[in-house]
């Protein structure tokens, strides 16, 4: 046993950052934990299996909703990343910061430090633009950004049906003003997945000062009085507790952190006692505030080939080859095309974020699955969504599944927003620009034309993003469950450094700005020690 530094509970896109950035010093010892195992599999490595990787237990801990009243009773699973790289490991890879109205909002709410001119840097520290795709990126960080590689031709008609409708190409829409659409950027370099973990981690693994744990199925953080004092774990079929001189910190996703928070003795207190948890500090936001960008489908049927009929075994060898010929071709992307409009023009920044996917899909409890049909799939996202869901103890087993309330359509904001985004993406793909390619509606269909029949089809058919975040909320009001410098309330030595501290969900996929998340708390830590070696 070894008295660490720190311990770092989650190596996910902001685990990662925190183990490199605090283990640069020799002097400083640093643990990680992470429940899962390797990247070093075809399904991460490979883009065009994403959707495989989340369908595979060994590297998704598909946690499955509770039935959302709000949706006719569905259910939804939510992926979640379970190894090295987390949901970096396994997600779509889109590279999307959000816009300066998010940021300065947080900064609105009391959380000093985190407006977008104070964010901006840590972005930048992230990206590694060594693939030269704009000018607007970090050209010195470990995650390398890109542009999807040849992407399909209906991506690129994807973009002119926009500027058809008064949305200009913005291939810098990662920059202001972030209205517009182009080909998607993402992770990637030479066509492969750029992970957190291979960005972070892959260079640093044998630093004698790091020890990385696989397998390690966090039980709860141990404290000495109220100050964090190790972790219990599981590993190698034993149970272990390592001790910790420094800080423990969660970065163990928007769904694991509040759980291991309640399952640590903070959280709302009756909800601890009911599973005979003692109570160490009553905080009634851990696993509330939970948010999600609602979306729902468009599809139209093509008269050209698509990825559905390209996933067959003549596909998947002819894929197969170009991938390893050039890194390019349907086995570098899903989705391939991004949109970020203001469904009315009064609006002073983007309320929908579009994904163009030249496939059809369908969202299932196993994960995302490909249909036979030849069609193509324009996805509005709601950006700055207002329902809230929330997340709770199941019992005090850490090998349980917590109960996941999403309440995605439970604001009537959200439902007017996407479904303006929805009949703008009918208006895309109705356009001259897709008008040689589109044969008809797939879905909603032409039956779906008033307020109502919307909003019946979105109960029906609207899911998730797998973007959740916001259940341990950073903040100064009475929910917050963590301050703006990321130290728990309540107790010492515990910081949360992940997506569940956003206040309010940005305009954007999580990944980029969890890494920044993960950039920002390491300087906050580094500043705290060296404020101690100064004292």
């Amino acid at each position: 046993m070894m008295d660490w530094d720190y311990i770092v509970i989650g190596a996910g896109s902001a685990g990662c950052v925190l183990a490199n950035r605090l283990s640069v010093d020799p002097a400083t010892k640093v643990l990680l934990l992470e429940a899962g195992g390797s990247d070093k599999r075809l399904n991460i490595i490979m883009p065009a299996l994403a959707f495989k990787a989340m369908a595979d237990e060994r590297t998704n801990w598909k946690f499955m909703t509770e039935p959302d009243p709000t949706r006719n009773n569905r259910r939804d699973m939510m992926p979640r990343g379970k190894g090295l790289g987390g949901s970096s490991s396994i997600n779509a890879m889109f590279y999307v910061r959000g816009n300066r109205g998010d940021y300065d909002h947080w900064a609105q709410l009391g959380n000093r430090g985190w407006s977008y001119d104070e964010i901006l840097p840590y972005f930048r520290k992230v990206e590694g633009n060594r693939d030269g795709v704009t000018d607007i990126y970090g050209k010195d960080g470990p995650v390398v950004i890109s542009a999807v590689r040849k992407p399909p031709r209906l991506a690129y008609v994807f973009v002119e049906a926009m500027k058809e409708l008064g949305y200009p190409h913005n291939p810098a829409y990662n920059a202001e003003p972030t209205d517009g659409a182009a080909i998607i950027h993402v992770t990637q370099h030479m066509g492969t997945r750029f992970s957190a973990a291979r960005g972070y981690l892959d260079s640093i693994k044998r630093r004698p000062n790091l020890r990385i744990v696989t397998g390690a199925v966090v039980r709860r953080v141990v404290f000495d009085g109220r100050r964090a004092a190790g972790v219990e774990f599981d590993a190698g079929g034993k149970t272990r507790i390592e001790q910790c001189v420094g800080e423990v910190l969660l970065s163990a996703s928007a769904v694991n952190s509040p759980k291991l928070l309640m399952l640590s003795g903070i959280g709302p207190q009756e909800q601890l006692r009911e599973h005979g948890i003692d109570v160490l500090h009553d905080s009634p936001g851990v696993g509330r505030n939970l948010q999600e960008h609602a979306s729902t489908q468009v599809k139209a049927y093509v008269n050209v080939k698509t990825a559905n009929q390209e996933f067959n075994l003549l596909g998947k060898l002819k894929y197969g080859a170009q991938f390893l010929l050039d890194r390019s071709g349907y086995a570098t992307y899903t989705y391939t095309g991004v949109g970020l409009i203001r469904t009315r023009p009064e609006l002073e920044y983007p309320d929908i974020q579009y994904h163009f996917g030249a496939f059809s899909a369908n969202y299932t409890h196993d994960g995302i699955e490909m249909q036979k049909e030849a069609a193509i799939n324009l996805q509005p996202n709601v950006n700055n969504s207002r329902s809230r869901g929330y997340l709770e103890l199941r019992s005090a087993d850490p090998y349980e599944q917590p109960k996941i309330q999403l309440n995605l359509l439970s604001d009537r904001y959200d439902i007017e927003t996407l479904m303006a985004g929805g009949r703008i993406a009918r208006a895309a793909l109705n356009s001259r620009a897709f008008a040689p390619y589109v044969t008809g509606e797939f879905k909603p269909g032409k039956d779906v034309q008033t307020d109502d029949e919307w909003i019946a089809y979105m109960r029906e058919n609207a899911s998730g993003s797998y973007h959740p975040c916001g259940t341990c909320k950073m903040g100064i009001d009475p929910m917050a469950v963590v301050t703006p410098d990321l130290k728990v309330i309540g107790v010492e030595g515990l910081r949360v450094v992940d997506s569940s501290i956003i206040p309010q969900i940005p305009s954007c996929n999580l990944n980029a700005i969890s890494m920044a998340i993960g950039e920002k708390g390491a300087d906050l830590i580094l500043q705290r020690q060296a404020a101690y070696a100064t004292a």
